[in-house]
């Protein structure tokens, strides 16, 4: 668990965002299948949750 206020707020943020992630990464495993149509978008909120994830180890 995260010691500083720094930790907590990348780690609430990371909570917060695991429901999109999940939706998104759905969204684009539709879209590599040929299910759905690909956007721009989703595959920036994957960038950014990346992003936090990466934040969030260097913090510890």
């Amino acid at each position: 668990m995260p010691q500083t206020l720094t930790g907590w707020i990348l780690f609430a943020a990371i909570l917060a965002s695991v429901m999109r992630a999940a939706a998104t990464a759905t969204k684009l495993v539709m879209a590599l299948r040929g299910k759905a149509a690909h956007d721009r978008l989703d595959i920036h909120a994957a960038y950014a949750f990346g992003t936090l994830l990466l934040l969030f180890e260097e913090g510890r």
